[in-house]
C-alpha cells in the first residue's frame, strides 16, 4: 500500500491518498505512518479510501486505533472513497457507524 501525503488544504484537513490493499502486510505501516502525524500536531486528518480494493480485520484494527487516537486529542478523521469491499467490511464490521464519511460518501 502507498501513503501519499498531502499539505493542508484551504479547509486545514491534511490529506492522505491511500493506493492498494490494506491488509496484514500493509496497514500497520500505514496506520504508523498516520499516528506519526497525529503525534507531530495534526488535528484535522482526511483519509482517502478512492484507491484501496481490499480491506482486512488488520487494516480495520488500524482504522480503529487511528480514531482512537485522533479523539483523544480532540481531532477530526474525514473518510472519502469508501466503496466497493472496504465499505462493506467497516459496515459488516459496523465500525462505518461512528466514522465521519464526506458528503457524497454518506450511506
Amino acid at each position: 500500500m502507498n501513503v501519499l501525503l498531502s499539505k493542508n488544504a484551504d479547509d486545514g484537513y491534511r490529506t492522505v491518498l491511500l493506493d492498494g490493499d490494506c491488509d496484514l502486510y500493509s496497514a500497520p505501516s500505514m496506520r504508523d505512518a498516520i499516528l506519526a502525524l497525529i503525534a507531530r500536531g495534526t488535528r484535522r486528518l482526511r483519509l482517502d479510501f478512492g484507491k484501496v480494493g481490499y480491506l482486512d480485520s488488520t487494516g480495520v484494527g488500524s482504522i480503529i486505533r487511528i480514531l482512537h487516537a485522533m479523539k483523544a486529542i480532540g481531532g477530526t478523521v474525514v473518510f472519502r472513497g469508501l466503496a466497493g469491499s472496504p465499505r462493506k467490511v467497516l459496515e459488516y464490521c459496523n465500525v462505518i457507524s461512528v466514522m465521519r464519511l464526506e458528503e457524497g460518501d454518506a450511506a
